[in-house]
């Protein structure tokens, strides 16, 4: 990247050897028992200069576990962004979405609402915490010599944000229809909402992302952007025990009129006036 241009992208991914600079939720869906409450590492990739002040800025979590989140329940997930370096920095958020189905025992003809259980391994198990390994067919090891066989899979592309969670979007994978974001709407604003120009500190959301409309001075935080995730009491039995996880993505980027080239802003558009007069 040449001078001046200087961009971090933190992601969530499974390196538990990385620095530890935030972390993000994976939710295991059992529906009438427990779930459990995955964290994993970020990668930073910090592309700024040598002998330059610090680029940084983190993702922010709060959660309160549930030990039985059950149909109809509410889970604590405050998500938000902190500057954490030691220079200005402007943010955007993307939310990927990971889910895997489980096979029903249907030997009574009609499926008696448990998951199919095998003795052996399809040879490529997939594991709760790496979304990487979630593939139809695969394995699910449960206990010695029982293991669950996935029937369905969707996984977003974390590098295509036309794969990111679209905000006020419709669902098109029927179990996740059953998951709802709640997201801090009071302070989120789209191109059919847009706000009054007195307005500062929202979320601005525009194809897959979610900008932050300050820039964020060393130690500033954002608004919220997500407060909860609900499971819907009228999830059908055959989701019961399914994966679920809700990956964010956080770019942050210095201050420099490079940022609207590197995020491939319209011309024109409401994000351009958005940051004109804050990058130079």
């Amino acid at each position: 990247m040449s001078k001046g241009k200087k961009m971090l992208k933190i992601l969530n991914q499974n390196k538990p050897f990385l620095a530890v600079f935030s972390v993000f939720l994976s939710l295991l869906l059992v529906v009438g028992s427990t779930y459990s409450w995955i964290t994993h590492s970020d990668e930073k990739i910090n592309q700024s200069e040598p002998n330059t002040k610090k680029l940084s800025a983190v993702i922010d979590e709060v959660f309160t576990p549930n030990l039985q989140w059950a149909q109809g329940k509410m889970t604590e997930k405050k998500l938000l962004v902190k500057n954490n370096g030691q220079m200005p920095a402007i943010v955007r958020i993307s939310l990927y979405e990971f889910f895997t189905q489980f096979e029903l025992d249907m030997t009574d003809g009609i499926g008696n609402g448990n998951q199919k259980i095998v003795s052996n391994s399809s040879g490529s198990d997939l594991t709760m915490e790496d979304t990487a390994t979630w593939k139809k067919g695969s394995t699910y090891k449960i206990a010695s010599k029982k293991y669950y066989i996935a029937s369905e899979v969707y996984k977003s592309d974390k590098t295509n944000s036309s794969t990111a969670y679209v905000y006020k979007g419709t669902r098109s994978i029927d179990g996740l229809k059953y998951l709802t974001i709640q997201f801090n709407d009071n302070d989120i604003y789209d191109e059919n909402n847009k706000p009054m120009s007195a307005i500062q500190n929202y979320w601005y959301y525009f194809e897959g992302y979610f900008y932050y409309s300050e820039v964020l001075q060393p130690k500033e935080k954002t608004k919220l952007l997500v407060q909860s995730i609900t499971l819907d009491k009228g999830l059908p039995n055959k989701y019961k025990s399914s994966l679920y996880q809700l990956v964010p993505v956080m770019d942050a980027h210095d201050v420099t009129k490079s940022l609207l080239e590197n995020w491939e802003i319209p011309s024109g558009s409401y994000l351009e006036g958005m940051y004109r007069e804050k990058v130079h």
